[in-house]
This record gives structure tokens, sequence and C-alpha cells, in this order.
């Protein structure tokens, strides 16, 4: 771990093999037909996270066990930034929210929290653990490289309904991007910024944050990117949009729930919304690091788990 524990480096895996997990949210029993189904080896195998351990599924403390586990490796998720604010005292508090008619006085009661956290006792060994979750994981060098986040990589955007018209008047303090056009551009961050270090006090706009964030928060909140992939899925261009990501590695992330996994050059989004089980597109995604293979387990209405390999979704533009 360095820079302040917010990227932890693992070097390449010489004896099995990596896999990275989708959004979780507490569906536990996915996970572990998806992992009987590869034939994972804990002896020599790993499992990566993309975060969000926690909420809306039926055993979020059997998410957060997995953090105690040496071959599971988590960055930190929104849900769980939003549940260690929680624990802290209201005044030093990030996501307090105003209670009225009873509702939950915190974003992390209001996202899912609410249903289990009252009758969870979390060990102590757990609670370090989260404390040290990096916002980042970046693993092996050259071609065996990969990462890991929550959101995304990019280093700003513009609003992709609103435009830039739609941006507060202090656009913060990361850099515009200037493409052929002389207009705004997606900027993207590199393998050798990564490397250098990162801004990490650069400031902007965050889609899905809602409000003006750092590269922290930009790293576990941000949608720009996904939307805007979206929209032009659906034939409405959005400008400044390139997702060619020269000097990037593959990295691997979650956060918005996803009809399939998608691959938008080096970014490989994998939250196919595992907790949402009226819909039959919809399920707990793993990725085999490093190659096209992705599997999607999902719960038929008759209680039976069904599990599928699946393609990536490729969009270029």
């Amino acid at each position: 771990m360095n820079e302040d524990n917010k990227i932890l480096r693992l070097p390449s895996n010489r004896t099995g093999r990596d896999f990275v997990l989708g959004d979780l949210h507490g569906t536990t029993d996915l996970l572990r037909a998806l992992m009987e189904h590869v034939a994972f080896n804990p002896d020599k195998d790993r499992l990566f996270s993309v975060g969000d351990l926690v909420d809306r599924g039926e055993d979020s403390p059997g998410g957060l066990a997995l953090l105690l586990e040496p071959w599971f490796h988590a960055v930190k998720g929104n849900h769980e930034d939003m549940m260690m604010d929680y624990l802290l005292p209201r005044a030093q508090q990030k996501y307090p929210m105003e209670s009225f008619d009873g509702k939950p006085d915190h974003a992390f009661l209001f996202n899912g929290g609410e249903a289990w956290f009252g009758d969870y006792r979390m060990p102590e060994e757990v609670k370090e653990r989260l404390d040290s979750l990096p916002f980042l994981i970046v693993v092996g060098e050259g071609e065996e490289r990969f990462h890991v986040v929550h959101a995304d990589l990019v280093r700003n955007f513009l609003d992709p309904v609103g435009g830039s018209a739609s941006l507060p008047g202090d656009g913060g303090t990361a850099p515009m991007g200037q493409g052929l056009t002389g207009r705004m551009e997606v900027l993207f961050f590199t393998d050798s910024e990564i490397d250098s270090g990162l801004p990490w006090e650069e400031s902007r706009y965050i889609p899905g944050f809602d409000t003006f964030g750092t590269v922290v928060d930009s790293l576990t909140w941000d949608r720009s990117l996904v939307h805007a992939i979206n929209l032009q899925k659906r034939g409405n261009p959005v400008e400044g949009l390139a997702l060619e990501t020269p000097g990037l590695s593959p990295t691997y992330c979650g956060h918005t729930p996803l009809r399939k996994p998608l691959l938008a050059d080096s970014h490989r989004f994998i939250d196919t919304g595992g907790y949402i089980r009226k819909s039959l597109d919809s399920g707990l995604s793993l990725a085999e690091a490093l190659t096209d293979r992705v599997w999607t387990a999902r719960i038929h209405p008759e209680g039976k788990i069904e599990i599928e390999e699946r393609t990536f979704d490729r969009i270029g533009c």
C-alpha cells in the first residue's frame, strides 16, 4: 500500500488465476456458485472486488467477512465509504442527511444500510480491513498489468446529459482537455500518472456524486463515462467523448448496474446488478482478469441459480 493507503500494488499471479468480481451487495449465494463453477482454488487463485460488498442483498455480513480471506482483495466502493462515514461522530460525517417523518438521517442508512446494520456487530478485524481499503488496486507490470477501481479512471468530464452548460460556475481544478476542435474532451488517468502520483486534491464536478469532489470521490462515485456510453449507444452523440485510452492498462470497474458486462477500450464494467432478483438480465458477474471470459450468476423465480458464460458488450467511439 502507498500514497497514504489509497493505492495497493500487487505482483502478477505466477501460480494461479486472477478473477475480478462485480458489485457484490451481499449476494454471497451467487458468489459461492460462481467460485464453484470456475473451480476457484484459494491456494493459488485470487479474487479481486470492485467494491460495494454490502447493502441491498441478503448477506452483507457475509460480504464483509470476505475481507478476512487472504485470497480476497477489494477496493473501497461508495457503499463502504458511506458505511464507514456513518460510524464517525455526526460533526465529522461527509454524508449526513436531514431526517424527517422517520426517514434515515444518513446516506448509508438510506441506501440499504438500515435493513441490516442495526443487528450487525462489526468485528474489530473487519473494521481494520475496511479502514485500510484502497481506492485503486494495481496488479502486475507491463502487458500483465491491470487495475481494479469502483467507478472509473476518468480525470475530467462534462455532464453527459446537460453538457457543460449544466455545470456550476466554478469548474474545479481538473484540466479541461482540448481536442483537435478546441472543445472540451474526456481525459483519463494513465499508468504513468498513477505511478508518479495521482493529484488527489484535484477537484471537478462528478456526475453521480452530484457535486464537486476530489479524485477519491471520482474513483468511488463517478458515473459520467458509463452514462455517456449509454447515450452514445442509443444514438445520442456526446461532445468530447473518445474512448481510446493510450497508456492505460485494462481497468475493471463497477458502480453502475448494466444489463451486460461492457468493454470500452481500457475500461471493463462488470456490475450487472446481482441484487436485482426480478430481472433475468441481471446477476452477479465474475471476470477472469486479462481474458475475455466473464460469467454471470442469477436466481430464477423458482429459486434455482443459473450461471451463464457471456461476452463483453464492446463499444468504440
